[in-house]
């Protein structure tokens, strides 16, 4: 998120409530059994997803109320996380959380566990996010192109 947000005309509280809802959009999915993070069964998957993105704000709401987070910037941060899958958001930060997540496969450590995970060759996992990954924004995909190329180089995927 720091890396799409860094040169956004947004005002410092936009972009705290940008960062908290990207460390906290993925909190729900510790309760998912590990079998269905990576089903190849998509009506499992979605079935899971849809609970993760559904039950991550109550858990949200519980810890930043436990650290006498503002109400109003709880509830906006929950509102994003809401959205960051099955959605197709007109709200920018909504956007901005979805890009975000999507890059967050980007990066080699990732890109590396998803391809062990899924059983999958770096090729093929390289070419799944070359084919599927779809960005909002012109810096999401400035980053992802310069991503590519650099999970290209290291693990030594021909395209």
């Amino acid at each position: 998120m720091e890396l799409i947000i860094k040169d956004l005309n947004l005002k410092d509280e936009d972009k705290e409530i940008l960062l908290v809802a990207a460390m906290l959009h993925d909190v729900w999915w510790a309760n998912v059994p590990e079998k269905y993070q990576v089903a190849k069964d998509k009506e499992d998957k979605v079935k899971w997803l849809k609970l993760h993105v559904s039950e991550a704000p109550k858990i949200i709401r519980k810890i930043l109320k436990e650290i006498n987070y503002k109400k109003e910037k709880i509830e906006k941060i929950a509102a994003i996380v809401k959205s960051h899958k099955f959605a197709n958001p007109r709200k920018l930060e909504k956007k901005l959380l979805i890009d975000a997540d999507n890059l967050s496969d980007m990066f080699p450590d990732q890109f590396k566990s998803d391809y062990t995970s899924y059983n999958q060759s770096p090729e093929s996992l390289y070419i799944f996010r070359l084919e599927n990954n779809k960005f909002y924004t012109k810096q999401s995909k400035d980053i992802f192109e310069k991503q590519l190329e650099k999970l290209r180089q290291e693990f030594k995927i021909k395209r």
